[in-house]
């Protein structure tokens, strides 16, 4: 039989056959992904934090990932191409060690230790060391010399070769220097026609032109997939499937307070639903009472989330009439965008409190939500190549409040506190 913690799982991704996971069908997402793939392109999944990039990623590869041929770079944060191919090569069998090399000859020799060494002016060389089998001699180990250039022709027949899947994560913390040695490895998948090794690219942004360098060489290759929140479809389905395979019964009243509550993320509606999922299996018969759900949202703020809130508390006013601080965060995290202007600030303040705001009124209350008195918990924009910020511009400096400040103002609805 099987338990709440078998179908929803929170904080991990929904990959086990028993996990409830639910098609990405808002904008034909998950189907963009695939035929994209089908067809020998390179897909650049984008969008807010935690909306179920990787989960749709590596849910559409599962099968890849079972049979061993998944390389998943989490994040590319500190990295150079350089480790993500030595990765690749690591997952089908090789020992990896790379050699920072600065002779100008091509002489390839043995050490004692069994190494080669690889003399390749200015390039970055391995030695892949890979053991097979004879019959005649057991096991022997084969090494080559394999050069980990972003357009390293080798390493792309042998991640080919072994219907490699490379999913590239976090493309948002790339280094200048990792975006560069990218786009040139792309261009070289695209000049060898692979058909078996599959590229997946993933990051957090509104733009894709942000997560990728743009150039006429790669443009031809990516097809950008922009994955939203849940819509209502889609939240449904992982609340009523997910109880249904429990045999628990959730009445309609619930499954919308739930779906509307989670706005729109499926880590936040994952853990709803867990704890009503729990509360409801001590009982006979197992029923979602309303109880569960208020429940739910108490425990996942003043617990699992207890640092955001405190964030948050710190950072709003609690006494006065408009408390514009706390308008301002409200209307910051109601905007679809990443990267909000004060015009679009301005308007959802009013459209909150029925009364037409000036933008100077709000011009201070959002300078102090940059300033380290209250957080800071926004921040300007800075340009991409760092030389000072984009003029008007404000997003949030850790995108996990967003969607908790949209949680909270839902939360006060349904549990019926004052809003704070």
């Amino acid at each position: 039989m099987l338990r709440p913690t078998d179908v929803y799982t929170p904080g991990k991704l929904p990959l086990a056959p028993t996990n409830v996971y639910a098609p990405r069908t808002r904008d034909d997402a998950q189907r963009k992904l695939g035929k994209t793939l089908e067809r020998g392109l390179v897909p650049l999944v984008f969008g807010e934090y935690g909306v179920g990039k990787t989960s749709m990623a590596r849910y559409l590869r599962r099968a890849e990932e079972a049979a061993g041929r998944l390389v998943h770079i989490e994040s590319v944060a500190g990295k150079s191409m350089a480790d993500v191919l030595s990765q690749c090569l690591e997952k089908v069998g090789y020992t990896v060690q790379r050699k920072r090399v600065s002779s100008d000859s091509t002489h390839v020799g043995h050490e004692q230790s069994g190494q080669a060494k690889a003399g390749f002016a200015w390039l970055e060389a391995v030695i892949g060391s890979k053991r097979t089998r004879s019959q005649a001699t057991g096991q022997t180990r084969e090494e080559e010399v394999i050069v980990t250039s972003p357009t390293s022709s080798r390493v792309l027949e042998v991640c080919e070769a072994n219907g490699l899947v490379l999913l590239i994560d976090e493309l948002h913390k790339a280094s200048d220097s990792f975006s560069e040695e990218l786009a040139n490895f792309l261009k070289a998948y695209g000049n060898a026609n692979c058909r078996a090794f599959k590229i997946i690219l993933l990051g957090t942004a509104s733009e894709a032109t942000r997560l990728v360098t743009i150039d006429p060489g790669i443009d031809r290759l990516i097809t950008e997939i922009h994955l939203r929140a849940m819509d209502e479809t889609e939240a449904c389905y992982v609340v009523e499937e997910g109880m249904k395979s429990l045999a628990i019964m959730v009445n309609t009243a619930e499954v919308r307070k739930l779906v509307d509550v989670c706005v729109g993320s499926p880590n936040i509606l994952q853990y709803l639903c867990l704890e009503c999922a729990e509360a409801a299996w001590e009982r006979r018969p197992r029923v979602v009472e309303p109880a569960d759900v208020a429940n739910s949202l108490r425990d996942y703020v003043e617990s699992r989330e207890a640092r955001l809130y405190r964030t948050y508390m710190a950072a709003i006013e609690t006494v006065g009439d408009r408390r514009y601080r706390k308008q301002v965060l409200h209307a910051m995290a109601e905007c679809e965008d990443e990267y909000v202007t004060m015009e679009q600030i301005r308007d959802g303040v009013t459209r909150k409190i029925g009364q037409t705001v000036p933008s100077s009124t709000l011009s201070g209350p959002l300078r102090d939500l940059k300033s380290p008195k209250y957080g800071p918990v926004l921040q300007d924009v800075k340009r991409p190549d760092a030389s000072g910020r984009l003029a008007n511009y404000t997003v949030f400096v850790d995108p996990t409040l967003k969607a908790f400040v949209r949680l909270l103002a839902r939360k006060a609805a349904i549990v019926g506190e004052e809003k704070v």
